[in-house]
């Protein structure tokens, strides 16, 4: 479980710098400049806590036996689909607030840093 703590905080650092960057990008191209970068900035913060919950879920899922994990694993899952469509259709409806394509691309960034993880390691240690 150390080693997925690692990954964790690793993956967490990757989001940070990943959200940074489409917050500055979004900021300086888009016409609602404040809207894109509390866009960014709230996909951030649920992508974050996506990457937590993925943490805490596959820690409980290992402590179960594997029909029990296979279904906790599943459940885990869906709650975190939910939590990115739910935080996509508020950007939605909140566009003067929060614009979507910050919402989905900082969301986008947790696919980003599982794929850059390892260079990101390579750096780190």
């Amino acid at each position: 479980m150390r080693q997925a703590k690692q990954v964790c905080k690793e993956m967490l650092l990757g989001l940070g710098i990943w959200v940074a960057a489409i917050g500055i990008i979004l900021t300086v191209i888009a016409t609602h400049r404040l809207a894109a970068f509390f866009g960014a900035l709230a996909g951030g913060i649920v992508a974050a806590g996506i990457i937590l919950h993925m943490y805490r879920h596959l820690d409980i899922a290992l402590d179960l036996d594997a029909k029990h994990a296979q279904r906790h694993v599943q459940m885990a899952a869906f709650q975190r689909l939910f939590f990115m469509g739910a935080a996509t259709a508020v950007s939605f409806v909140l566009s003067e607030y929060l614009h979507p394509a910050g919402v989905i691309l900082s969301l986008f960034g947790i696919k980003v840093t599982a794929l850059l993880n390892p260079v990101l390691h390579k750096y780190l240690t």
